[in-house]
């Protein structure tokens, strides 16, 4: 499995726990829905910042640089995970 595969894999993991968020805000009070909406919005934007940002590292890795670009992309899959907790149980991400 390359790093672009494990890439792909874990932005679809969590586009699927933003549509998740959107189904919950779908059904909540307009209040909840509010603040759900809201972050949404945040966890979309941190989403396709860290795409971008992956992206990058996977075009830019050499052996090299492997364990730098590895150190990298599992802190920016922290990152985001850390903005799913309380909204869905989440495992550390393993490289």
């Amino acid at each position: 499995m390359t790093y672009k595969d494990i890439i792909d894999e874990k932005t679809a993991e969590w586009r699927n726990g933003l549509k998740k968020l959107e189904d919950l805000a779908a059904k909540s009070t307009a209040e909840t829905r509010a603040i759900l909406d809201a972050k949404i919005e945040q966890l979309n934007s941190a989403i396709d910042s860290a795409t971008a940002q992956l992206r990058h590292l996977d075009e830019h890795e050499t052996v090299g640089n492997t364990v730098e670009t590895k150190d990298k992309i599992l802190k920016i899959f922290s990152s985001i995970d850390k903005d799913f907790i309380g909204h869905e149980e989440k495992i550390p991400y393993m490289l």
